[in-house]
């Protein structure tokens, strides 16, 4: 009776399998570690917020306490804190000197596909813009800005309407008015304005771009803060949340 052999060709094809199922393998791990890691990271900073769930729009001066000097010795280049009281985002922000850095950088400034919460440099560090852009990563552990695609859906929209962004100069509360994903080359990364009229308009042109009517509508002038991550829709979309600043 003859005795059979695997072929070399079997050999082969299985010894690649093994090598993709490894890489595969270290790869996922890694970026789970690094998942673990970040988390950890913003864990340790919230000691540095105290931010109170209480906190509501009826609170005077909301009965928080954000120690921007311990966040300025960790990292000079933080201006602010954002928290969502009715969902977890409670991440310090960040302005760069380019849009790039912090995409592949966390907040102690090391490589970390994480990156961070930041400001567009385009946007006032104070807030004072007629539109601010803040960025973050769409992480698959639903950390970062993850959880903004969650607007998509006009029932989550009216359990989280709000959210706070505490900076030196003080507290602001943003009510949230559009939500949708935009290509790349629309007018909604618009940042600057030659008139009063113009910002006007543009807050009437995102707000109907916005999948669902949320009743909210800005008055001409009110400051704006726009809060865009990566969405499942594709590369040349991201996902914004437009919100106007109400105290």
């Amino acid at each position: 009776m003859k005795s059979k052999k695997r072929s070399p060709v079997f050999l082969i094809v299985f010894l690649a399998a093994l090598a993709v199922f490894i890489v595969t393998t270290i790869k996922l791990a890694t970026i789970f570690l690094g998942y673990q890691k970040e988390d950890s990271v913003y864990k340790e900073l919230e000691q540095f917020a105290e931010v109170d769930p209480a906190d509501t729009a009826d609170t005077p001066h909301y009965n928080s306490h954000i120690d921007f000097e311990s966040l300025w010795e960790i990292n000079q280049e933080t201006i602010a804190w954002i928290h969502f009281e009715t969902m977890e985002i409670n991440y310090p922000v960040v302005q760069g000197e380019d849009d790039d850095f912090y995409l592949h950088h966390g907040f102690y400034k090391e490589e970390n596909n994480c990156g961070c919460i930041f400001m567009d440099t385009t946007s006032k560090a104070d807030f004072t813009s007629e539109n601010s852009f803040i960025y973050g990563h769409n992480m698959k552990n639903k950390s970062m800005f993850a959880k903004l695609n969650q607007y998509s859906d006009p029932d989550f929209y009216p359990e989280h309407t709000d959210f706070l962004i505490y900076t030196p100069q003080g507290t602001n509360r943003y009510r949230i008015y559009s939500c949708y994903p935009a290509e790349l080359d629309w007018d909604s990364f618009t940042y600057e304005f030659d008139n009063q009229e113009e910002y006007a308009k543009w807050q009437q042109t995102v707000k109907e771009r916005s999948l669902y009517d949320t009743g909210i509508t800005p008055e001409p002038g009110q400051n704006t803060v726009t809060l865009m991550t990566c969405t499942p829709k594709g590369s040349s979309y991201r996902f914004l949340v437009h919100a106007v600043l109400v105290e």
